[in-house]
């Protein structure tokens, strides 16, 4: 026997569901079920993913929803009496998955999306019976179940009779005959409880009474017991109720029985609620038949009841098209050679014509041409607003959208495959991505509502699962925790899932207080604790809330919303309950319209150029670009000084220049510390190489260590290597490194002959563990087959393998180049109108007082705050007056000012000018803290300088400050039209002075707290003092670095190193800097391997040798003093987590590697802990495994292990420290019979420039320094000294010393003596 349970809620019931959609197909599967359902709570939000887990599992699926029905009796716009659910009927060509997509868009027709809205989402009952029956053929498409939850269902409770019969007479009043059926549910709870067989029985026999259907469900949440848990604490976040509090209410699940329970469980539930109700085995026998037949009913087929798999695209009169799409696409491509490519002729019209018929014949294939119709009418209509535009992504692949103006990136110029954005092969849809700007995105989104029409359109929608924070603060709210200590353990939660929280708390040194409080359980609380961590990894990615997707949009046909039900989105327009995961399976085209920063900020900047330069010329003369050989200009400038950033050409030398100085502050993907040192090191030449810069900087590559090579091999420094000369072509531009997404698709096709198309589904299987195995088999082999040897074959494997966790497509890298290099250009030719743009737009990852020190940097005027002259936005001006006098400026802006609120702003600007404070009191109404603002930063200093008046700012404000504090009078009111005397700013003129004017630092401290700008002087200027006192240059000019040294900080991070503890650092200088004697470690961080800072190092240092010269030249050296140490030089600020206690084994480690010490070792251990725990794995290991007796942790463990003596076997050793010249040998080192000789080399250079002058009363001629050089060599002539073998140690330096060597010519002498082999120990070299 099989059950079908029909009343599930998957995870995706935000606050409510546990378990997701393939646990629960999976169990039912298991338990034998053929089908099983998917009734997520308000919305479809689990369905697509359901059906894909049914299939996976062979179940049939069943889709519905649990609903909220309005109170008849009540507010039908607020109250609500109950809960239903709904069922779609399936096999009927998609009618009731119809009606169920429009009548959850009507449940949320009345709801604002905005969190706490008034309006519940919920349905009328008149809304719910229009939308049961077929339209056509009046037969029922939906089914309602009323069960424990309705409002009959809720009013069984206690001993209430009639009420429950008059809700249900009122439910088959309204419903059509044959949509109603009665669930009948029990979850064991006590008698007079919901959910108890009491109630179940009541329900039955309801059903009985009135001749409906009743059926067997068990309301599941979960997929097993364990999940009971959960749920109440998503009942706790859903009703923001404790635990308690909801069991007092009482609102808490009874009991934990809402699991998806067996067939066998069911069926032995059905028992005893027909026992208690005095049925027999017939009435048991019906349920069971009623609910299966029900299922039957609403099996749903997929593909002809939902749509899977089936694109629909808008019809092609929408887009005014009468003909054929393709025909027509492919006339808008014709039209575009002759735009993209005039006058093309030859062999490369040759190969054009083939890319585009070629990729022509895949679109039809696939019947995307109005797909790509409709992108290309979506990307007009963005140009028509005066938005700019630019096509992102593995689109730019395609030619065909080249030549539509869809893209600006030439695929054929970039060597980009088709393939790799769309073939027969792919099993997902194309995907499209317009960056807009981020200022007009939501006017876009409504313009394509706007034209396409809302039945046609909507945006898509997102799911917000848990984080560690959010699920700790749900977690601690149902355990009825204080909030405060709530919210001090989550600041402290970051950079981890919640489900790794009881992991973290052994490894995040940030937890260990907490850690200790979870880790003693003898205390209530500390129980609790232990509790909020097993709950918080529970919550883990369990969806939250639905929120807009930031960019998709879904563009359909007239039976789009028949397809997914739809809801308000926080912007008003309708929003899909289907997320991005979604929308292959369902068939929808999605296109990407997303809001980039960056390109408000360029199409700000290029309004500012137009509004300062109306005319061509005048452009062309502010930006110094090339007249061209007529002497009017570039093509990309207008008449009217319209500049086309698209039309720029990709090859302007000054603005490589720009991007090889690094100094790219503000520009697009180019502006980050490591961008910055890599266009430094790459040093773009050409558009294509900011296409790799921007490839190899990503997370995959950096940490692949592919960066270097390449470096290496672009600049000539290591040989470039090509696996196979069959490669040679593919990898070519990147210099033998795989870089791109394509050059592996050129890979798999060159070596296996498999195509194009197929090869980007091996790239998309690299990966994944079970098709990755596949893939490999099949290289192998057709590489074999084409006599690739297997050296070759594995080594390109081995890339293959490695690539498909970090690879980047070279579409997408060429896509994000051509912004990249634009705003480069407008920084090298228009600056100031570009940095306007960033500051408006704040499109970077700096803060914007580090545009304004750019500025500074660039020598652009920041002009200050002026009550008349600055905006709501920031502009550029032509300064006219002082040193900076015909330069152009950036005015500050009035909206950067904190406290100044929308609608004063506005105020302020509707009334400019002012010809006084009063003036500006009585037009603006500014409160008087925003008056007090706008003085504080000088905006009046201009009003100040016209009334003549001899007091500054600081007057200014103490007087306002004054006025402040009096009772507010009320002011004259100003009749429109009416005329003020021209008697100036009287305030201002009468203001007695008496206070110093603000100091430089009181003037930026000011701009600071306000504005979070530093305008009028850098942060630092007033630690200038005390920097060049310290001997630091801050002025860029005449930098002496006699005291200066570039140098090198190392240091070793000694296991279990603390936060606080020091450690020694050793410095060398890098540059040429002949000692460090007497020097000074400024504050310098120490960096991992990892980029993470670990230490940080200052201090005096240590030198161990010394260097000494005379005005001669002559100079005397010893040891190496540009070598130095600072002892305990650096304090640790991060620890390596690690737990020792918690470990059960460990490895120890010898300083001295040695088989008979190491075994020694193992030994002594094993015979004090009285069994094999220790073992000698290798000469320098010895593994530690702790006992399971043992009453101690692994730390009491070692303490006791330490203190056993264990005789060494110990080793000859020579230490020689090479920068000072110490040599230490042990006792033991020996030498056999040699006999040495050591002389000394010395090359002497003496410089002797002699004077040579014309005769006396010579009538030409000059004095001029005649060079002269003298190079001697002396060897020193020194006899074999002869060392017998075997000697003791004595004897041994005896030996030496009577050579008469230094002690660096002993380190040369021992080192020949080990590589002859006659040095019977080991050195070691510090």
């Amino acid at each position: 026997m099989s059950f079908t349970h029909l009343h599930v809620s998957t995870a995706f019931s935000a606050h409510y569901g546990v378990s997701w959609p393939d646990e629960l197909a999976a169990a039912a599967s298991a338990d034998g079920a053929t089908a099983l359902a998917c009734t997520d709570r308000d919305g479809l939000y689990g369905t697509v993913k359901h059906l894909k887990a049914c299939m996976a599992a062979g179940l049939d699926p069943v889709v519905g929803v649990d609903l909220a029905v309005l109170d008849d009796d009540g507010d039908l716009r607020t109250q609500v009496g109950g809960r239903v659910v709904v069922l779609a009927h399936g096999q009927n060509n998609g009618a009731g998955y119809r009606a169920l997509c429009r009548l959850i868009s009507d449940a949320h027709a009345r709801t604002t999306g905005k969190a706490g809205g008034a309006v519940p989402v919920a349905v009328t009952r008149a809304e719910l019976a229009s939308r049961t029956l077929h339209p056509e053929t009046l037969k029922p498409v939906l089914t309602v179940l009323i069960g424990p939850d309705s409002d009959v269902g809720r009013a069984m409770g206690g001993r209430r009779y009639l009420r429950p019969r008059t809700l249900f007479k009122r439910w088959l009043d309204a419903m059509p005959p044959g949509t109603v059926a009665a669930e009948v549910v029990s979850q064991l709870s006590p008698p007079g409880e919901p959910l108890s067989t009491a109630h179940a029985v009541r329900m039955l026999k309801l059903a009985a009474e009135h001749g409906v259907p009743a059926v067997l469900s068990n309301a599941v949440r979960y997929v097993a017991e364990d999940g009971a848990a959960t749920a109440d604490v998503l009942d706790s976040a859903r009703t923001l109720k404790s635990l308690p509090e909801l069991s007092a209410a009482p609102l808490l699940q009874p009991n934990g029985q809402a699991w998806l329970k067996s067939a066998a469980l069911m069926l032995q539930l059905g028992k005893e609620i027909m026992h208690a109700a005095g049925y027999g085995a017939a009435d048991l026998k019906s349920l069971m038949a009623q609910t299966e037949a029900l299922a039957d009913r609403c099996r749903m087929d997929p593909v002809t009841d939902m749509g899977w798999k089936q694109p629909v695209v808008p019809e092609a009169s929408v887009i005014g098209i009468a003909g054929d799409p393709l025909v027509e696409l492919t006339q808008r491509c014709e039209a575009g050679i002759s735009r993209r490519f005039p006058g093309i002729t030859g062999k490369p019209a040759e190969e054009l014509r083939a890319r585009l018929e070629h990729e022509l014949r895949i679109i039809d294939s696939l019947g995307f041409a109005s797909y790509f119709l409709t992108v290309a009418e979506v990307s007009r209509m963005i140009l028509d607003m005066g938005v700019r535009a630019a096509a992102r992504g593995s689109g730019a692949s395609s030619l065909v959208n080249f030549l539509i103006g869809v893209s600006q990136v030439n695929p054929l110029q970039h060597d980009l495959i088709f393939e790799r954005f769309l073939s027969r092969d792919r099993a997902t849809l194309p995907d499209i991505d317009i960056d807009v700007e981020s200022a007009e995105r939501h006017n876009v989104y409504r313009k394509i509502f706007e034209r396409f029409g809302s039945e046609r359109v909507t945006l898509m929608s997102m799911q917000n699962g848990y984080r560690a924070r959010g699920a700790v603060r749900d977690a601690g709210l149902a355990l009825g925790m204080d909030g405060g200590d709530i919210d001090e353990i989550a600041k402290q939660l970051w950079r981890f899932s919640a489900r790794n929280f009881r992991e973290a708390l052994v490894e995040k040194p940030e937890l260990k207080e907490f850690a200790g409080r979870v880790e003693q359980r003898d205390f209530t609380e500390n129980q609790q604790l232990d509790l909020l961590v097993d709950l918080t990894e529970r919550l883990d990615r369990l969806p939250r809330h639905i929120s807009m997707h930031p960019c998709g949009v879904i563009l359909g046909d007239a039976t789009l919303l028949d397809r997914t039900p739809v809801q308000p989105s926080g912007l008003g327009l309708p929003m899909s309950q289907f997320d991005k995961h979604d929308m292959d399976p369902m068939g929808m085209l999605k296109l990407d319209v997303l809001g980039v920063r960056m390109q408000s900020a360029m199409a700000f900047a290029v309004r500012e150029v137009i509004r300062l330069h109306p005319t061509k010329e005048e452009v062309v003369a502010a930006g110094r670009h090339p007249v061209g050989p007529d002497g009017t200009g570039p093509d990309f400038i207008a008449a009217d000084g319209r500049i086309d950033l698209n039309a720029v050409p990709l090859d302007d030398e000054p603005t490589f220049e720009l991007i090889r100085s690094t100094h790219t502050l503000g520009c697009f993907q180019i502006e980050s510390p490591g961008q910055r040192e890599l266009i430094g090191k790459l040093a773009p030449r050409e558009f294509n190489d900011l296409i790799i810069d921007i490839s190899l900087f990503r997370p995959g590559p950096m940490k692949s260590d592919m960066v270097r090579p390449f470096l290496e091999h672009r600049h000539g420094f290591a040989p470039e290597v090509f696996p196979h000369p069959d490669l040679k072509p593919v990898l070519q531009e990147t210099h033998g490194v795989t870089v791109f997404h394509e050059q592996i698709l050129k890979t798999f096709d060159i070596m296996t002959g498999c195509g194009l198309a197929r090869a980007d589904e091996f790239r998309r299987a690299l990966g994944n563990e079970v098709l990755e195995a596949k893939v490999e088999e099949f290289f192998r082999r057709e590489a074999r087959d084409r006599n690739y040897t297997p050296e070759v074959v594995d080594k390109v494997w081995g890339t293959l393998k490695a690539f498909g966790s970090f690879g980047f497509c070279k579409a997408h890298g060429a896509a994000f180049a051509v912004p990249t290099y634009q705003s480069a250009w407008l920084k090298t030719h228009h600056p100031e109108a570009f940095l306007a743009g960033l500051w408006e737009h704040d499109p970077g990852m700096y803060p914007k007082r580090l545009l304004v020190a750019e500025a500074r940097r660039m020598g652009i005027p920041i002009l200050p705050l002026d009550i008349n002259r600055s905006q709501a936005e920031y502009r550029v001006e032509r300064v006219d007056a002082g040193p900076d006098r015909g330069k152009l400026g950036i005015r500050l802006s009035l909206n950067g000012i904190f406290g100044l609120s929308g609608a004063e702003l506005k105020r302020i600007v509707a009334g400019q000018p002012y010809d006084s404070l009063a003036d500006l009191r009585a037009r603006s109404r500014l409160s008087k803290p925003s008056i007090q603002r706008l003085a504080q930063l000088g905006a009046f200093d201009s009003l100040h300088r016209s009334s003549g008046g001899t007091a500054n700012r600081a007057d200014l404000v103490q007087h306002l400050q004054q006025l402040q504090a009096k009772p507010q009078r009320k002011g004259t009111e100003v009749i429109e039209g009416q005329l003020a005397l021209p008697l100036g700013d009287v305030e201002l003129k009468n203001l007695k002075g008496g206070l110093p004017a603000p100091t430089l630092v009181e003037t930026v401290r000011a701009e600071l707290d306000l504005m979070a700008l530093d305008v009028s002087g850098h942060l630092m200027a007033s630690h200038r003092p005390l920097l060049e006192r310290l001997g630091v240059n801050t002025r860029d000019v005449d930098l002496n670095t006699n005291t200066v040294a570039a140098v090198m900080v190392t240091a070793n991070l000694p296991p279990f190193a603390t936060n606080g503890s020091r450690i020694d650092v050793t410095v060398s200088a890098m540059g040429d800097a002949d000692s460090l004697e007497g020097g000074t470690l400024l504050i310098t961080p120490l960096s991992g391997a990892d980029g993470q800072v670990y230490a940080v190092a200052q201090g005096s240092v240590v030198v161990g040798g010394f260097t000494a010269s005379g005005e001669s030249g002559s100079n005397v050296t010893r040891n190496i003093p540009t070598n130095a140490s600072i002892s305990n030089g650096a304090l640790v600020e991060r620890e390596i987590p690690f737990s020792l206690g918690h470990q059960q084994s460990l490895r120890l480690a010898l300083r001295n590697p040695d088989f008979t010490t190491a075994r020694r070792i193992a030994s002594v251990i094993n015979a004090y802990l009285g069994e094999d725990a220790a073992k000698a794995t290798d000469l320098a290991t010895v593994a530690l495994t702790r006992p399971g007796n043992y009453p101690g942790d692994m730390t009491l463990l070692l303490s006791d292990i330490e203190r056993l003596e264990v005789e060494p076997d110990q080793p000859a050793k020579v230490v020689i420290n090479e920068s000072t010249g110490i040599i230490v040998m042990s006792e033991n080192v020996r030498v056999s019979t040699v006999a040495i000789a050591q002389g000394n080399l010395t090359i002497s250079v003496q410089e002797t420039p002699a004077v040579s002058q014309p005769n006396a009363f010579a009538e030409n001629g000059e004095t001029v320094v005649v060079p002269q050089t003298a190079v001697g060599v002396t060897e020193d002539i020194a006899d074999m000294t002869y060392i017998e073998g075997g000697v003791p140690l004595r004897d041994l330096v005896n030996g030496l010393n009577a050579l008469g060597v230094s002690p660096r010519d002993m380190i040369s002498i021992l080192q020949a003596l080990k590589a002859n082999g006659a040095l019977q120990a080991e050195i070691e070299v510090m």
